[in-house]
């Protein structure tokens, strides 16, 4: 799509939205951008419009894709260096506000986890290495009780072979992000299985695995998952999802 015709579908967006919508709320401002809640005047029906600094290439992959633990995206276009994305309202709770019921569950923390390791299969497939992995980008759909995965705005897409050898910009959450993330080399699938060990370990103990692991077979497969070389962590989420099936 064209400069113009990016700036034509942005001014359509926000043309429909100031027509048809109402502004419910602005649910987060930030330097790298802003989320708001609009609602349908007529129909009652919510959505999201995020402006970010984000890869476009990440939202327009997502365009029309129908996944159970992934937002559907709906529009993404480019104006003066941000993105302009409308996207799917969940009403539901971040993870983030449930983790101190979750401590020792290990069972409800095993289907989170399997519920994730669908999420991040559905982007891996795309070619979309999410790169946030954490409580606060995580919810729970208090409709369909579902676990979604959100906000792709530290995503990017797969690299090929030829590329540079490190990630140019170092995105993620601290004491989720791989060593990888941090400029140590690029960032592929196995970035992503890293954050959910670390993830896993967290819902399970309360606690980061430098502080405690999780014993016993869970403990195993969250040590496979942030080994510090990524050669030695599960391969795919399909591979992770597999483990904790098994267990």
């Amino acid at each position: 799509m064209s400069g113009e015709r990016e700036k034509n579908a942005a001014a359509w967006i926000e043309d429909c939205l100031m027509q048809e919508y109402t502004l419910q709320q602005i649910l987060s401002e930030k330097p790298s951008g802003e989320v708001f809640l609009w609602q349908h005047k007529r129909l009652q029906n919510r959505l999201i419009l995020r402006r970010c600094v984000a890869a476009p290439e990440v939202y327009q992959r997502m365009l029309g894709i129908v996944h159970p633990n992934l937002p559907r995206i709906y529009e993404a276009v480019e104006v003066d260096g941000k993105l302009l994305v409308l996207e799917e309202y969940i009403d539901g709770s971040l993870l983030s506000e449930q983790m101190g019921s979750l401590v020792g569950k290990r069972e409800q923390v095993r289907q989170i986890g399997l519920s994730l390791c669908d999420a991040v299969c559905c982007l891996h497939q795309l070619g979309i290495i999410h790169r946030d992995i954490k409580p606060e980008n995580i919810m729970t759909d208090h409709t369909s009780g579902r676990i979604r995965l959100i906000d792709f705005t530290a995503a990017r897409c797969k690299k090929g072979p030829g590329f540079e050898n490190c990630d140019t910009v170092c995105l993620g959450t601290a004491p989720y992000a791989a060593p990888e993330q941090f400029g140590v080399t690029q960032t592929d699938e196995r970035t992503d299985i890293y954050a959910m060990g670390i993830l896993l370990n967290i819902l399970i103990t309360g606690r980061h695995p430098s502080q405690e692991i999780c014993r016993g077979r869970m403990g195993r497969i969250i040590r496979r998952c942030i080994r510090i070389n990524a050669a030695e962590r599960y391969a795919s989420a399909g591979q992770l999802k597999n483990a904790l099936w098994n267990l």
